[in-house]
């Protein structure tokens, strides 16, 4: 549409593009039992659990998606890749990568981490995001 407003650099004609965010593992993840959702656990099931289920959510562009849950596990491995759907180049410059405690009562994040997509771009034909 010729009415879109985008920002100056941006091109009207933007092409759809495929965005991979590949989850490989994670390691060094925290004891659960000092956290107050272990003494919530403690009441609901009659054990400190101190053992995660962990697993990755990843938000782009107003887009949500996420690994699957590995059960009691400190080093996760996953080798999931999660695939967005966005115009290029994207108008939202972060992906956000989360961490999160998987729990029947409420789950718990764990690490919040942001990449910022200029610092990864590539400098080729139309892989450059500014």
């Amino acid at each position: 549409s010729r009415n879109l407003l985008l920002p100056d650099g941006v091109p009207p004609e933007r092409q759809w593009a495929r965005f991979y965010v590949k989850i490989y593992r994670a390691e060094g993840l925290p004891r659960m039992n000092t956290s107050i959702m272990a003494n919530v656990k403690k009441a609901l099931i009659g054990e400190n659990k101190d053992l995660v289920d962990p697993y990755v959510q990843v938000a782009f562009a107003g887009q949500k998606g996420k690994t699957s849950i590995q059960k009691s596990s400190y080093e996760p491995l996953w080798n999931e890749q999660i695939i967005f759907t966005e115009m290029f180049p994207p108008l939202c410059k972060r992906i956000k990568i989360q961490i999160r405690d998987s729990d029947k009562v409420n789950d718990v994040a764990i690490g919040t981490h942001f990449i910022d997509l200029r610092k990864i771009s590539n400098e080729g034909d139309k892989g450059k995001v500014e």
